[in-house]
């Protein structure tokens, strides 16, 4: 395997599968579902963003696919543990870490993914729209499943991030687009990690990061 594309796998496409996974089966948890349910949206979430991920950008490449070793244990881990956060005392704030950070990390990639694919120039809005459209459709298709309401609906903070992750990472790439593979996997989480902060603060604000209903 090319050392570029290995650190990419295990700095970004992993994480991704991991969060997204873990996040579905602590909100399913959470929601009173049993493992065997719960392990289901942990294992249909992560796929269903590859989907459209790879729908939207007319790709080629599938993860699931070119690496099903590494994604069957992100998948599996991020399902186990992720049910049995659920069940913890602060369950709550940990969905809610998890579950944003995945869900921001992914619009973030979907703009990378998009312009090393050569298909978009780094000033095209139009490629941050499509990450966010996928990330909304993510969750939405993961809260439906778990029979929830879809929290895309519910707070404006939501979706925003994921436009913000999504632009910050099309600003920074129009500068660096040259730059090390080191460099573009610490832009990925830097665009997540950025509007994570903010979603933080304003649940804080709002005092709805302790709760157990976000």
């Amino acid at each position: 395997m090319n050392a570029i594309w290995l650190l990419f796998l295990l700095g970004a496409e992993l994480p991704v599968v991991f969060l997204l996974s873990f996040a579905a089966a602590c909100r399913a948890g959470l929601g009173g579902a049993r493992r065997g349910p719960a392990l289901l949206a942990a294992f249909l979430t992560p796929l269903t963003a590859e989907v459209l991920r790879h729908l939207l950008l007319r790709s080629g490449q599938y993860l699931f696919l070119v690496h099903p070793a590494e994604v069957l244990a992100c998948l599996l881990a991020g399902g186990l543990l992720g049910y049995a956060a659920s069940r913890g005392r602060h369950a709550a704030p940990v969905l809610m870490l998890t579950d944003t950070l995945g869900l921001f990390l992914f619009a973030a990639l979907m703009v990378h993914a998009g312009l090393a694919s050569g298909l978009y120039a780094s000033q095209d809005v139009g490629l941050a729209l499509l990450a966010v459209l996928a990330a909304c459709l993510t969750t939405l298709l993961r809260d439906t499943l778990n029979a929830d309401s879809p929290r895309i609906m519910e707070e404006q903070a939501y979706a925003t991030g994921m436009a913000l992750a999504a632009l910050l990472l099309l600003a920074a790439r129009q500068h660096w687009s040259a730059a090390a593979p080191v460099v573009q996997l610490g832009l990925l989480w830097g665009a997540a990690l950025l509007p994570l902060l903010l979603r933080c603060v304003w649940l804080l604000r709002q005092g709805r990061l302790g709760l157990s209903r976000w």
